[in-house]
């Protein structure tokens, strides 16, 4: 328990938990105009600018939280199993900015109005859809099915999150969109990151190749096919991170 308070993922849903009380605290006391100081409503959100980052770690019902907090939770443990921390933490960051700029953009667009967003969903499909090109043919062990490619889990997921379209929710299910970019913009940084950052020039081309080699495996067999000396030797490229 020690261990998951001092992850990310621990500090992840602790700052959610926390946002969830402040916010129906100031709701209470202030009326439900106090949930446009949390989420982001457009065209209406200025001067509330901080809006963008918070909107990410609020929630409207306690359902809606728990939901996001056991999504985020799955999804956060699989990722750690081919990145780090703060891998972590940029793709929830970068997908849930990418959720909020597609939303701003819808409404600025006229694409919907009137309605005011909240949750942690667009930037769980960042660390989601991140993990999927990192690592796709990783193998999780699900009940009832059995050893499934993480690809296909994601793709579910990512396809369980655009029903929001269905549903009515247009603005929720453009901000899913935005997340999964978002997700998709972290893979790349990171996989630039991994390549070329502090890398001694003497070492980096054999140093570049073992990672290669080491991913396309992952890639090809999955996450558990890597022997014990190689599990080491991903990790150490990931804290170099």
């Amino acid at each position: 328990m020690d261990r998951f308070i001092k992850t990310s993922i621990g500090a992840l849903i602790m700052v959610n938990v926390a946002m969830f009380v402040m916010f129906h605290l100031l709701v209470a006391l202030c009326g439900d105009s106090a949930a446009l100081w949390f989420g982001i409503s457009v065209p209406n959100m200025f001067p509330w600018i901080w809006t963008p980052l918070t909107y990410m770690f609020s929630h409207d019902s306690a359902w809606d939280l728990i939901f996001g907090m056991l999504w985020l939770y799955f999804f956060s443990r699989v990722f750690m199993e081919i990145g780090t921390e703060r891998q972590l933490l940029f793709s929830y960051l970068l997908g849930g900015l990418g959720g909020a700029m597609a939303y701003i953009m819808a409404g600025l667009c006229g694409i919907m109005s009137g309605s005011l967003l909240l949750g942690s969903s667009a930037a769980a499909l960042g660390i989601i859809t991140c993990a999927a090109f990192r690592a796709p043919r990783m193998r999780l062990v699900l009940l009832f099915f059995g050893a499934v490619e993480f690809r296909w889990i994601a793709s579910v997921a990512v396809g369980l999150s655009m029903l929001s379209f269905a549903s009515g929710n247009i603005g929720g299910g453009i901000a899913h969109v935005g997340g999964v970019i978002g997700g998709v913009l972290s893979w790349i940084i990171i996989r630039r990151q991994s390549r070329f950052r502090f890398v001694k020039p003497k070492t980096f081309k054999s140093s570049e190749k073992s990672l290669d080699e080491l991913l396309d495996k992952v890639k090809r067999s999955g996450y558990s096919s890597l022997s014990a000396e190689e599990r080491r030797k991903l990790l150490e490229f990931s804290k170099k991170l």
